[in-house]
Parts: structure tokens; C-alpha cells; sequence
């Protein structure tokens, strides 16, 4: 047994290089198991509240009775909260467009636009859900609760460049509007303007002071902070900013490196993230610093910025092929993230992160070592690595990097892993994941 535990830590130090440092000891589990990772801390970000549905009285409008009759029913069923149809739509338009005088008209058809625009929400019908808010903001030049619908609705889609311009919609009509005020922080961060988004968040802070507003500003002013004084270059989908002189070799040949593997999962992944991705390098302390990652980390993906945080103390303009392995797997990361809505989970964005980087179990252990793996007895941050690029293994032998990219999309427009799991694999997570361990034992379990 002492010499199982010796070689399993060896093991876990030789294949997981730079990521997984720590020795890993056998696992007394079962099975081999993926286990999620402690989740990093995150400021809370605050999410608009939708304004309650104001339903109109329609009763003594002084209109053709077939016209007050249809205005009475599309209220009535309003008021009931009842699911709104196309025709619902079209006769509320069709009302407003006959008797555009009448304001009672007027917001009936901006409240049934708000709560279609919500049923298209919750199917994640992004698109038709904005266009449809669009539409009721116009009806009302003054009006702010269509406007921070359509804030909330592209915050939550993460279209944060039209989040951006809705914000300043709103703070057209009220410039002190606190939610307005801290999306347009929020969104502002994500495209990496953090001097405008501290900013905005100062004044939403003075018009309404919120936990969230203030935990946004002290994470935008610690990376600020931390990023001083460092030389910043731009490419069409990147910002890559480093130490200055120091590194000023290395940045451009990460760049470089970058776009490359940037052309690569475009290709791989038939999806191309909106938003320019930003990658630091910081010297390897200032990097722990940063980005609170463990030890042995080589870098790291930040799902709440987007953006990748890399140590490269050392480095020459030569890239190690360890770094260039570092750049594509957190650059994964930022697809999957992107292309998924943030749904993800952790083994399918640390498997396949894995396998473009090339790894491949078969080639990383041997035969006997396999074994251990099926069965079992690779446990710790090694045994979740190993298991996480074999369940993805297991995937590809099923459906290839379409059945992949067809699940990632799917996670994304239900906004549901299990659901997505059972369009593509026939069965939810769990079920796949059980799929997996069974064919692992029978193919190298002892």
C-alpha cells in the first residue's frame, strides 16, 4: 500500500505539471469521482428587479365597443398574469395604432410587450425578448421600466456592449438612477474600462449606496491597483497588459500565440466570443496576489471579468511549451464560458481545457496506471484533472467535437446543464456521468 500511495503522488506530479503540484494520493472511493472544486469568491452583483406589470383600466375608454371589448379581455387576462400570445400582441398594437390618442391604449400595449418580453426571457429567447423591450421603450420617451428591463434582460444574456447602451438610455430619462447607474458599471467592467466603470459606480454609490455597488468598485479598484503601471497592447479580440520593458518580449509573443490559438477553437468550437477577452501577465507573486489562485496554479480564467491572469517571471520571448499549453487551455476556458452562458460545469470546462491542450489520458498514464484511474484510487485535485479529461474523452467517442459544441450551445439557450446533457447524450449529467464510469471499469478496471 505505501508504495501504491508513493507512486500515485509521483504520478499526479509528473502529468499535471504546472496545474497540479500537490501530490495526490490514492482515493479509497469507489469509483473514479469528479468532485467540484471550491468556487472562487466573487463580489455579488446586483440584478435589476423587474418592475411590477402596470395593467391599465380600460373600462370607460371612449372607443368602438369592439375595440373597448377587446381592450377589456387583453387587460383582464393581463391582470391574471395569463401567457401572452402573438395575437395578443397584434391586437394591442392594432388598438394603439387606431386610437394612438389614448394613453390608457398606449401602456396597455407597452405592459403586454413587457410581459411577452418576459415569457421570451424565460426561454432564454434573448433576442426576441430585446427586441421586444425595444419596441415598449419607444412608446414612452420618459419611461424608465422597459428600459431597465432591457438592461437586466442584456446583462443577463452577457451582451455587454448593448448592455452599455441600454444603461445610457436609461440614464437619459434619469440620470441618477442608482440601477441604471451600477449596470452600466457592471457592463463597462466587462469590456474593460474599468477607470468609466469605477466611475459610474461612484455615482450609483452616491445615488444609492448597495453592497453590490461597493463590492464591484473595491474589486475594480484592487485590479487597478494591481495592474499599475503596466504596458497595455490591443489586438481585434484582445487586451494584453504586462510589466512594461520587462516583459514588453514576451507580450508580443503571447499575442501572437493568442490569436493563433484564438483561429484554432473559433474553428473548433463554430463560435466566436462578442467580447474582447483580456489577458495580465504579472510577475509570479504579484500574480497569487491577483488572482487568489492556489499554488500550483499556471493560470487562470476569471468567470466573473472574463478575464485570463497568467505568471511569466522568467519567461523569455520564447515561449515554453508549458505556456503555450497555459494560453490555450484558459483561453478555452473563455469559449466554453462564452459559448455556454456561463453554464458549464466545472469537468466539462477543466476536461475539454485539457484536451485542446492535447492531453490525452492513454498518452499521460500507463496501462496500470489507467486502472488505478477506473478504479478509483486517484483521488484530490489530480483524480478530478485526470477524471475530468476522461468523462470528455468519453464524450468525444460518443459524438465527436459536434456532439460537444452542440451541447455547450444547448447549455446556453436553456440555461439548463441536465436538460442539455439529455438532448445530446440521452440522459441528464448524472446519467452520463454514471455512462462513463461503467464503460471506464469495463475497459481498464481491475
Amino acid at each position: 500500500m505505501l508504495l501504491l500511495v508513493v507512486l500515485a503522488a509521483a504520478l499526479a506530479v509528473a502529468v499535471l505539471q504546472r496545474r497540479l503540484r500537490p501530490p495526490v494520493p490514492p482515493s479509497p472511493s469507489p469509483a473514479p469521482a469528479i468532485v467540484a472544486l471550491p468556487a472562487p469568491t466573487l463580489p455579488p452583483i446586483q440584478t435589476l428587479a423587474a418592475a411590477p406589470l402596470r395593467v391599465p383600466s380600460v373600462d370607460s375608454l371612449p372607443v368602438p365597443d369592439a375595440d373597448l371589448s377587446a381592450a377589456r379581455d387583453l387587460s383582464w387576462r393581463l391582470s391574471l398574469q395569463a401567457p401572452v400570445t402573438a395575437v395578443d400582441v397584434v391586437t394591442a398594437e392594432g388598438l394603439y395604432s387606431r386610437h394612438s390618442e389614448e394613453a390608457a391604449l398606449r401602456e396597455l400595449l407597452t405592459a403586454t410587450l413587457v410581459a411577452a418580453a418576459r415569457q421570451d426571457r424565460g426561454a432564454r429567447r434573448y433576442g426576441s425578448a430585446a427586441t421586444t423591450l425595444r419596441r415598449a421603450a419607444s412608446l414612452d420617451a420618459r419611461g424608465l421600466p422597459a428600459r431597465l428591463a432591457l438592461l437586466d434582460l442584456l446583462m443577463e444574456a452577457g451582451d455587454w456592449a448593448a448592455a452599455e447602451a441600454a444603461a445610457r438610455d436609461a440614464l437619459a430619462v434619469n440620470p441618477r438612477d442608482a440601477s441604471a447607474l451600477e449596470g452600466l458599471g457592471y457592463a463597462l467592467f466587462r469590456q474593460d474600462r474599468n477607470r468609466e466603470a469605477a466611475d459610474a459606480l461612484r455615482a450609483a454609490l452616491d445615488a444609492r449606496p448597495t453592497d453590490s455597488a461597493r463590492a464591484l468598485l473595491a474589486r475594480i479598484q484592487k485590479g487597478m491597483d494591481d495592474e499599475k503601471g503596466m504596458t497595455e497592447q490591443h489586438l481585434s479580440h484582445f487586451n494584453v497588459r504586462y510589466d512594461g520593458e520587462a516583459h514588453e518580449d514576451v507580450g508580443r509573443e503571447i499575442l501572437r500565440a493568442l490569436e493563433r490559438h484564438y483561429a484554432t477553437l473559433v474553428r473548433t468550437f463554430d463560435h466566436e466570443p462578442a467580447a474582447t477577452i483580456s489577458v495580465i501577465l504579472f510577475t509570479r507573486q504579484a500574480y497569487y496576489d491577483a488572482s487568489g489562485a492556489p499554488a500550483w496554479s499556471g493560470g487562470v480564467f476569471d468567470h466573473t471579468d472574463g478575464r485570463i491572469r497568467i505568471p511569466v517571471r522568467g519567461l523569455t520571448s520564447n515561449l515554453t511549451p508549458d505556456m503555450d499549453g497555459t494560453l490555450i487551455h484558459e483561453l478555452t476556458h473563455a469559449f466554453i464560458h462564452d459559448r455556454s452562458r456561463g453554464q458549464a460545469p466545472h469537468e466539462v470546462h477543466e476536461g475539454l481545457a485539457q484536451y485542446m491542450e492535447g492531453k490525452r489520458v492513454d498518452s499521460m498514464l500507463s496501462p496500470r496506471q489507467v486502472t488505478w484511474l477506473a478504479d478509483g484510487r486517484i483521488g484530490g485535485v489530480g483524480g478530478f484533472y485526470l477524471g475530468a479529461l476522461s468523462f470528455v474523452e468519453y464524450l468525444m467517442a460518443l459524438r465527436g467535437q459536434g456532439g460537444i459544441n452542440d451541447l455547450l450551445r444547448t447549455m446556453g439557450e436553456t440555461g439548463s446543464v441536465d436538460e442539455a446533457f439529455r438532448r445530446v447524450y440521452g440522459g441528464d449529467l448524472q446519467a452520463s456521468r454514471a455512462a462513463w464510469v461503467q464503460r471506464l471499469r469495463q475497459q481498464s478496471g481491475s
